[in-house]
């Protein structure tokens, strides 16, 4: 079977014309990059790389912003049988660091600054043993790959590797542990690309994504993806402004962004009266949407169809709830049950195994309705990490299923309802014990953010006397006034007292000015930070 890149490509060449890219240009226009263009670039690269030394299951550290470069870099390096390995670059530079040692690459293609800093002190492994600069200067001392694109005659055509082989290494946020390698298989490429188009129709319409790998899923999708004019290493600091432009110049119908992204931008609509006649749908990724933020999308993009995307670096997606349906279901969320995440997407299974413990192979998950670790397992699920003994209890969450399919515990609490749905509870990790028994993030969290002038709230475990204590940590909603913090605390306690989840009256309530949150999303709150900050403002009188 012809692999998912030849496939794309083969398809490109039946219809040149169309565009598959639109980028940032100069004069605040968007340039764009047509599937005849994207072929003619593809092959031209392949044949520098070939150049190069680069060769089929060879690991290549792709580091540049640019989003053409990116595209065209991954994509080649896919159906070449070579692995591209990304990496987050919102992640601290230490940290960086310690992922490319991890992955060890035989290749860097860098941005000239990553390039110098690969020559000088290593960045990217002292092992790496050919190195390219991407989108350097004509002047660049070093070697560039468009000077080899420019030496060597275009290849005639990408190869079909196995599918077993490994097309890619992504690395994880590192919001939920240290980040990790997770190796994607190329049989699993093809089905992730199923699971969008067939589970998410709206991927394939003409979409605003801010997110680094937005430039080559895009294509891999065969959709029109368009990458606004912002910081790829910060997407969660970009201005609602950018992502406005982005849909306007470019008629998009769909934007893809994280809750906290969703939310700047209905602010910034509603602040300015701003309409976005073409956009359709929202598919938010990477956290739970809270209902405040789906009211005011609502509330200024009344034509918009939101949905809430759930999924994992591991697994991506694994299920979609639609705004109506997450509307219904609000009274449930406000009485303390979790939030419903939808019902699983084609080609992936999801059970509750029991948590703390392996399950055992073809162990058949908890009866609907009991709370568990939520596993899933299908063909796009990552088969493993990079380096497992290097991430320790990462290594724990890959088991075998009945017919010997991968099983990926998520490390998420939830449960399935009676029609299949998944309720998400929060992590396993951000247990709070109490005396009534356990305390889950989502359980609570929701609920307290219905509490007029809470804008976020977090349930985090503080460490006193050899023992985790609950603590509830709120970030006031800024626009609103006269609401002082002695009354958000009063309206929190008396949410608090109609809680089923178990959370002791006299839990300190703690202001924050803004909940610290994760570098890729900035919607994941960093409990572990919280918690070393509440820590000593509890020991004060």
């Amino acid at each position: 079977m012809a692999s998912l890149v030849t496939d794309v490509l083969g398809e490109f060449t039946r219809t040149p014309e169309q565009v598959c890219l639109r980028y940032p240009a100069p004069g605040g226009e968007f340039g764009a990059l047509t599937r005849a263009e994207a072929v003619a670039l593809s092959l031209s690269t392949a044949a520098a790389l070939d150049r190069a030394g680069v060769r089929p299951g060879h690991r290549v550290a792709v580091l540049t912003r640019d989003p053409v470069e990116l595209a065209v870099n991954v994509v080649t390096l896919i159906g070449t049988g070579a692995v591209p390995v990304l990496v987050d670059g919102s992640l601290p530079l230490p940290v960086m660091r310690r992922c490319l040692a991890a992955a060890a690459p035989d290749a860097v293609l860098g941005e000239p600054l990553a390039d110098l800093a690969g020559r000088v002190v290593g960045w990217g492994g002292r092992g790496v043993r050919r190195r390219l600069a991407v989108g350097a200067p004509v002047l660049w001392p070093g070697p560039t790959l468009d000077r080899l694109r420019r030496q060597v005659t275009p290849r005639q055509g990408l190869t079909d590797p196995p599918d077993d082989a490994t097309a890619l290494v992504v690395f994880t946020s590192g919001a939920t542990g240290p980040p990790k390698g997770v190796v994607h298989r190329h049989a699993a490429l093809r089905a992730v690309a199923r699971a969008f188009t067939e589970g998410l129709p709206p991927a394939r319409e003409i979409s605003v994504a801010a997110f680094a790998p937005a430039g080559f899923l895009g294509p891999l999708l065969g959709t029109t993806m368009v990458v606004p004019r912002l910081d790829l290493r910060r997407p969660a600091r970009v201005r609602a402004s950018v992502l406005v432009e982005a849909v306007l110049r470019t008629d998009a119908v769909t934007l893809w962004g994280s809750p906290a992204l969703v939310d700047r931008l209905a602010r910034h609509c509603h602040r300015t009266g701003t309409a976005l006649p073409t956009l359709r749908h929202i598919l938010s990724f990477g956290a739970t949407l809270p209902y405040a933020v789906l009211d005011r999308v609502r509330g200024c993009l009344p034509d918009v169809t939101v949905h809430s995307v759930y999924g994992a670096t591991e697994a991506l997606p694994v299920s979609a709830i639609d705004h109506r349906e997450l509307l219904a279901l609000r009274p449930a969320t406000a009485a303390g049950h979790g939030v419903c995440l939808g019902r699983p997407l084609p080609g992936v299974e999801v059970r509750v195994l029991p948590p703390d413990r392996p399950a055992g192979p073809g162990a058949p998950g908890l009866p609907r309705g009991t709370v568990g670790e939520l596993a899933v397992s299908g063909g796009y699920v990552s088969p493993a990490y990079l380096d497992p003994a290097a991430t320790g209890a990462a290594a724990t969450a890959k088991e075998r299923g009945a017919h010997g399919e991968v099983v990926h515990r998520t490390g998420d609490a939830g449960h399935l309802d009676g029609q299949g749905r998944i309720w998400f509870h929060g992590r396993l990790a951000h247990r709070v014990p109490a005396v009534g028994g356990e305390l889950f993030t989502e359980r609570v969290e929701p609920v307290l953010e219905a509490v007029a002038g809470v804008r976020r709230a977090a349930l985090v475990g503080v460490a006193s006397a050899g023992d985790l204590h609950p603590v509830v940590v709120v970030e006031r909603e800024r626009e609103r006034s006269g609401l002082g913090r002695a009354e958000v605390r009063r309206g929190v306690r008396e949410a608090l007292a109609g809680e089923p989840g178990g959370v002791p009256a006299d839990v300190p309530v703690l202001f924050h000015r803004s909940l610290p949150v994760d570098h890729r999303h900035g919607a994941k709150i960093d409990r572990d930070r919280l918690a070393r900050w509440a820590a000593p403002r509890l020991r004060r009188p």
